[in-house]
């Protein structure tokens, strides 16, 4: 009797299973030291079944970046639902990217760190995955600013330029923050702290603020 074809749920969670341990993977031994084969073998499957769901490792990397910053987004979005002011809103973004960091790191470093890939190398473009990318991208940069010109006054009046430099300023220091702590890359100042307390981002948060304060006045 032929098997019974997998339902779009199934499909979708096989992908997802797939996505989960590739990320895993890839945030352990890098994106060009990952095989199919290994993957399958972790996943109990055959690799030519993984092809099946994704043509090419540059195909399952650009999947694995969209549904990052869909969770992502869907966090923060969550978080931002009930927050106090501006600033309140800062905080819970920040804490949101660290949390994701901690519970997603093959995700995150895969999102804010991919590997360069060979244009036209995804095989497909999977109904516009790259497309898809790019909107969330945008729209989560875009959010990030419109919040530090809520949150800090007489930067709404700066220009454009300006604006993005400040958001640019903002979200490297606190992905750098997350990068000392994921790679344990100053341990002597690490030393007995647990991964990315709260209170520390909060405090990493008000600096940054207070920081571009100075800056914005200074422009004036």
């Amino acid at each position: 009797m032929p098997k019974k074809p997998f339902s779009a749920e199934e499909i979708a969670h096989q992908r997802e299973r797939i996505m989960d341990s590739a990320a895993s993977i890839m945030a352990d031994v890098g994106f060009h030291y990952l095989s199919m084969r290994k993957l399958a073998a972790e996943l109990g499957m055959t690799a030519s079944n993984i092809y099946n769901y994704f043509p090419s490792k540059e195909s399952l990397l650009l999947h694995i970046r969209r549904r990052g910053f869909e969770m992502l987004f869907q966090n923060t979005r969550l978080a931002l639902m009930d927050s106090q002011d501006a600033v309140d809103s800062l905080h819970r973004l920040a804490h949101q990217l660290t949390c994701f960091a901690r519970d997603y790191a093959g995700y995150y470093q895969l999102m804010f760190q991919p590997p360069r890939i060979r244009p036209g190398s995804t095989g497909d473009d999977d109904g516009g995955v790259t497309r898809q990318l790019a909107r969330l991208l945008d729209e989560w940069q875009h959010q990030a600013q419109m919040l530090l010109t809520d949150a800090i006054d007489g930067l709404a009046q700066r220009t454009d330029v300006e604006r993005q430099r400040v958001t640019l300023y903002f979200l490297t220091a606190i992905h750098g923050l997350v990068d000392c702590y994921q790679y344990q890359a100053l341990p002597q100042l690490l030393e007995g702290v647990e991964l990315i307390p709260e209170d520390m981002v909060r405090t990493h948060t008000d600096w940054l603020v207070e920081a571009v304060k100075v800056r914005v006045v200074d422009l004036v």
